[in-house]
């Protein structure tokens, strides 16, 4: 029997069963569905979560007071914010490797425009905070050196605060109240996907009007060469204790290196891409053996039709070839299906959730359809094998 008869019989025998045949291809629909959608997803949040890390500065190194010893164990914490002073900002900036440093003071304020009212994080910067973090601004200019000489009340918002605060208007020009200090709106920054509930002030404005103490909340540290983070972060450290007056066993202060937070991150989520695909695993494994089950119970059904088309001459090639071929239309099938509706659900989260920008690669559509050829390749040999050994003896008991 040539292929082309045999996959017209096949497509006969598949409409003449059409609930077994949908029942078939459901199994491997949604297994390879869930292998292509979690992915996609585990993909997404990969990309998310190290993008977001990379865009708080690049080649960084982020200085925090509240470092102390408790018996033999270091705990490290926010428990004393009086350490670090701008000499120490300033002491680091004229070492050797160091590309730029951005002083922070950063605390919670309600701010208030009208009758409107809004928590926000009030960060306290200088023009270096700009270049170090990433931040951008869509026109106009961030706090400048004369901004931060004249300690001018300016004020420079994140888009989530002109949502909450300026819903029907233009905020630029405008006055909000920081604590008891007025301040003018001059632009608005541009989010970069992390939380923007930000307002950036002039430090020495900050300082005066806001935590009202010299100390800084932090110290960024942006290093002109990657490859001398350690190098640099170790240098950075050996200074600072010299200028606190503190040993390495009396250390008031941390310094995180984001090439250590990058691999921390990465380590999560690749650990999250394999918990997803060992779900969807599972899933296809169940599908897989959903569509072994009903090739055997097609094999046990269609007996009689085995016996005849044996008894007028076909052989067990034959046999096996026809039972690959349904096997495969069922497969192929399934595989069109499992890509529009991939395409259709990421496509609808993608909208409905604007948070998550999940996209289906063709390296997930490369494996899944490997996955699907592996489906018929594996549990379809095994029905087809049985079918063409059948015994014509086996034919007759079953009538």
């Amino acid at each position: 029997m040539n292929l082309i008869r045999t996959t017209k019989t096949a497509i006969k025998n598949m409409f003449a069963s059409k609930m077994r045949a949908w029942l078939s291809s459901l199994g491997i629909i949604i297994g390879v569905f869930s292998v292509v959608v979690l992915l996609a997803i585990g993909q997404w949040a990969t990309d998310s979560i190290l993008g977001k890390i990379n865009s708080l500065g690049t080649n960084l190194l982020t200085i925090s007071p509240g470092a102390r010893n408790s018996g033999n164990v270091r705990a490290i914490g926010g428990w004393n914010r009086n350490v670090l002073l701008m000499e120490h900002s300033d002491l680091i900036s004229s070492m050797t490797g160091v590309s730029s440093v951005a002083p922070l003071i950063s605390w919670s304020k309600q701010i208030v425009f009208g009758n409107l009212n809004t928590n926000a994080s009030i960060y306290g910067v200088t023009p270096s905070y700009e270049t170090v973090k990433n931040v951008t601004i869509e026109q106009w200019s961030f706090v400048t050196e004369k901004n931060y000489t004249s300690r001018d009340k300016i004020a420079i918002i994140w888009p989530t605060i002109v949502s909450n605060l300026f819903p029907d208007s233009d905020p630029l020009g405008k006055t909000i109240r920081i604590g008891t200090t007025l301040f003018t709106v001059v632009w608005i920054t541009k989010s970069n996907g992390m939380s923007d509930n930000i307002i950036y002030i002039p430090l020495s404005t900050a300082q005066i009007t806001i935590s009202g103490t010299p100390y800084l909340s932090n110290i960024f540290v942006s290093v002109a060469n990657a490859d001398n983070m350690t190098i640099v972060q170790a240098e950075v450290q050996e200074n600072l204790l010299k200028s606190l007056g503190k040993t390495v066993d009396t250390m008031n202060f941390q310094i995180q290196n984001q090439w250590e937070m990058l691999d921390t991150a990465s380590s999560i989520t690749t650990m999250l891409k394999a918990f997803l695909g060992w779900v969807a695993a599972i899933s296809l494994i169940v599908g897989w053996i959903g569509v072994m089950n009903i090739l055997l119970v097609t094999v046990s059904e269609r007996t009689k039709e085995i016996w005849i088309r044996k008894a007028i001459g076909a052989r067990n090639r034959d046999i096996v070839e026809q039972f690959l071929v349904e096997s495969v239309i069922l497969t192929v099938s399934g595989g069109i299906i499992w890509i529009l509706l991939s395409y259709a659900i990421v496509s609808l989260v993608n909208v409905l959730i604007t948070s998550i920008s999940a996209t289906i690669t063709s390296f997930h559509i490369i494996l899944a359809l490997s996955f699907s050829v592996g489906i018929w390749l594996f549990f379809g040999i095994y029905p087809a094998y049985k079918a063409a050994k059948m015994r014509p003896i086996d034919a007759l008991r079953s009538e």
